[in-house]
């Protein structure tokens, strides 16, 4: 075999590899299992658990002393959620309370009239730890405005895992009104209830 015929040998051998990379690639990612949707509110497709909030209209940050807890941001989220062509408010303030368990505490109101109208539900915070979240909230914007809520209740430490459950606050006639909590699964933190598994 003389060497331009080792030549031609070799790159024909070098691009058929290159062939058979790009043919696996491509019918490995057609042949790839699609993900199982549990329910219509596991929404999370990132690497990373967001509230759903994106894009604030303002954003005011704070000082606090060494030893002062309270808010040390706040961000206001101008959209409409009611379809009336008014952008309505939703405010999330961080609290820092200097340890693992700091939050975020949010804010719903309606323009009604160029005034606003607080409709926010009892308690829509998250609760926060080192470890494990105890509470999360989740915004929906699309089709339509809806607040996903998972919680759990704290086992005899915080990391011990207890039954998560979900309420889903969905807007009707102005006001925001709760499903009732439906049982998910034993977590530690509730977040990963969140995501698409």
């Amino acid at each position: 075999m003389n060497k331009t015929n080792k030549i031609i040998l070799f790159i024909s051998i070098v691009v058929l590899c290159v062939l058979g990379v790009i043919f696996y690639n491509i019918y490995s990612r057609k042949n790839a299992p699609a993900p199982v949707i549990i329910d219509e509110y596991s929404v999370e497709t990132e690497d990373s658990f967001s509230d759903g909030l994106k894009n604030p209209n303002s954003v005011s940050t704070y000082t606090l002393a060494d030893d002062e807890i309270g808010i040390t941001e706040k961000s206001i989220y101008l959209v409409d959620i009611n379809n009336d062509k008014k952008m309505d408010r939703i405010t999330k303030s961080f609290f820092d309370n200097a340890n693992a368990h700091s939050y975020y505490e949010y804010k719903i109101e309606l323009n009604k009239n160029g005034k606003y109208v607080d409709i926010t539900p009892n308690n829509l915070r998250t609760v926060n730890g080192a470890d494990c979240d105890l509470q999360q909230v989740k915004f929906v914007f699309k089709p339509t405005f809806k607040i996903i809520l998972i919680h759990r209740d704290m086992g005899e430490t915080w990391v011990d895992a207890t039954m998560a459950k979900r309420r889903v606050y969905s807007l009707n006639n102005d006001k925001l009104t709760a499903s009732a909590d439906k049982d998910l699964r034993v977590v530690c933190d509730v977040k990963e209830l969140f995501f698409i598994q």
